[in-house]
């Protein structure tokens, strides 16, 4: 992939991954919590809008369901299309209806028709089907409702449908379990769910994790026998990172089996199952970040023995990062969509909320992107010594956001990569060999025969040690400045290491002074010439005198390196 190929990518991750998280959230936050239980909707004051119909197949389950709750289940059974000779048992059959509708129909009110004419499109001009529930024989038998014209139009269940619930009934809460527990532990608790399935979901608990250590030590223990017959190591720490994984990953495949022997109600038996099915996933998920852990791992160690290391341990990290982000993105998709949410509406989304999270957040997508460039054109390393702007320091972490240098006070500065990738980068740590440039700054009475040997014997010098770059070596008269003869020096000093440097530069003063004293000379120091002019009294003006005094008590007339003053 090319650089601008992966930099538009990047840009198109970094700005839809936050909008997949707010949408996500707002999607969560927005769902009612019996719809995240997977529990039907009970009615409820927000469903008598006005557009639902009061003569509609949805207002008559609604009513239903109702009056159950209530416990008025006379008025329930008028909402059953009970045969005349059965008539005084429509009170017991709408309270086992009820029973049979909480066990074992996920009902959602809002997928029934609004519409006094019922639902059009279904071939069934007479009724409409809300429904199937397994019969004890394996079939799927429909729950439908049938309208009955007349002053006013009604919608009842269907005669075929309260003949079976006497069966379907019958069939609740494992039958072979009904005929050894108490009468107490047939009723019905929280979540629609038997008393006794609680207690069996109590003691499934226990039985599921020691099963689940079981199954994935043997996993474990059958793979790593594989592994030691290989002659890399890394999937000997591959197993031992997966420890985890393996463990949930057995716990969901136990799990299922399990539970579905307790024989729950279809509406917990579905959010068992997206639990269980999310378990697999997650446990998938984790694995890979568990690669993802140890890839990073193993490729910093064999960066650091090719001599790649600072390299790596600036573009590795930050990889894995971004590997770490995608992987929770597409993890927490896959989340959502377990438990019937609708991810291809959140995705749709994504162009809006992607362009509104990245003109909100124009500043952080700008650093994000920073870190990127940076890494990517290799522009800086861990343990690098920088100057860019005014902050000089050693470079210690190359973050999303910011990069952190260390200066010379042993503080840590913090500078945003968006603003990195702009500005000068000074790397001071690349260059090869060290400038080294002075200044010799000698008295005036230097004669030019003794300049000249001067010059001579450090130019040797420089050329002979051994540390010298040979290639550039100056030495040269450069000025005459007020108070001295100035003798320029420039060379290279073939080292990177700035202490290593230091004493070098140390060596060579020392040389330096030796050479100048030997030759009779001195270093030069400001100075000032000072004329005392005496002025007769007798005469109104007074010029200089012809011959200057030869000196002044604490001052040297001509000043040390300085040519003697002008004649008058």
């Amino acid at each position: 992939m090319s650089m601008p190929m992966f930099r538009r990518s990047f840009r198109v991750l970094i700005a839809a991954a936050p909008a997949v998280l707010l949408a996500a959230l707002h999607m969560v936050a927005a769902r009612p919590a019996a719809a995240q239980l997977g529990l039907g909707k009970m009615a409820g004051p927000a469903d008598s809008a006005s557009a639902v119909s009061p003569a509609s197949p949805r207002a008559a389950v609604r009513d239903f369901l109702r009056l159950a709750n209530g416990g008025d289940w006379t008025a329930a059974g008028d909402y059953l299309a009970v045969p005349p000779a059965e008539r005084e048992r429509a009170p017991v059959l709408a309270r086992r209806l009820k029973a049979v509708m909480d066990q074992r129909l996920a009902l959602d009110l809002n997928s029934l028709s609004p519409l006094v004419v019922g639902d059009t499109t279904d071939g069934d001009a007479n009724g409409d089907r809300i429904g199937v529930i397994g019969s004890p024989s394996g079939h799927e038998e429909p729950v439908r409702l049938v309208r009955i014209t007349g002053t006013p139009t009604r919608w009842v269940f269907s005669q075929a449908t309260v003949a079976n619930i006497d069966a379907w009934f019958d069939a609740l809460g494992a039958p072979w379990v009904r005929e050894r527990v108490p009468a107490s532990l047939m009723r019905e608790g929280p979540l629609n769910v038997y008393w006794w399935q609680w207690i069996g979901i109590g003691v499934a608990l226990p039985i599921l994790v020691l099963i689940a250590w079981l199954l994935g030590a043997l996993l474990r223990q059958v793979l790593a026998r594989i592994a030691s017959h290989t002659v890399t190591t890394w999937d000997d720490q591959l197993l031992e990172h997966l420890r985890g994984p393996f463990r949930l990953w057995a716990a969901a495949v136990v799990a299922e089996p399990l539970l579905s022997v307790l024989d729950l109600n279809a509406r917990v038996a579905g959010f068992l199952g997206a639990v269980t099915r999310g378990m697999v996933l997650l446990s998938f998920f984790w694995a890979l970040l568990q690669i993802i852990r140890i890839a990073q791992s193993r490729i910093e160690n064999a960066a650091w023995e090719t001599g790649q290391g600072a390299q790596a341990r600036t573009l590795v990290p930050l990889l894995g990062n971004f590997l770490r982000v995608a992987l929770t993105v597409i993890a927490l998709l896959v989340a959502l969509s377990q438990f019937g949410y609708p991810v291809g509406t959140l995705l749709a989304g994504l162009g809006i909320g992607g362009i509104a999270v990245a003109l909100a957040a124009q500043k952080t997508m700008e650093h994000l992107f920073g870190s990127v460039s940076l890494a990517a054109d290799k522009v800086m390393r861990l343990g690098d010594w920088v100057k860019t702007g005014t902050t000089e320091g050693a470079v210690e972490r190359i973050g999303l956001r910011s990069t952190s240098i260390r200066t010379m006070d042993r503080t840590v500065v913090k500078v945003p990569n968006g603003r990195l990738a702009d500005d000068r980068i000074e790397i001071v740590s690349e260059r090869d060999r060290i400038l080294f440039r002075t200044d010799l700054d000698l008295t005036y009475d230097t004669s030019r025969e003794e300049l000249t040997r001067i010059r001579d014997e450090v130019e040797a010098l420089i050329r002979a040690h051994p540390h010298t770059w040979p290639d550039a070596v100056r030495v040269n008269v450069t000025a005459f400045t007020d108070s001295a003869i100035r003798m320029s020096v420039v060379m290279w000093i073939k080292t990177t290491d700035y202490n290593a440097y230091l004493r070098i530069r140390h060596d060579l003063f020392l040389e330096f002074m030796r050479i100048i004293e030997e030759h009779g000379s001195s270093f030069a120091f400001p100075s000032r010439t000072v004329y005392h002019v005496m002025q007769n009294d007798s005469s109104p003006t007074a010029g200089p005198p012809s011959n200057p005094p030869s000196s002044v008590p604490g001052v040297d007339p001509s000043g040390p390196g300085s040519p003697p003053p002008p004649a008058t």
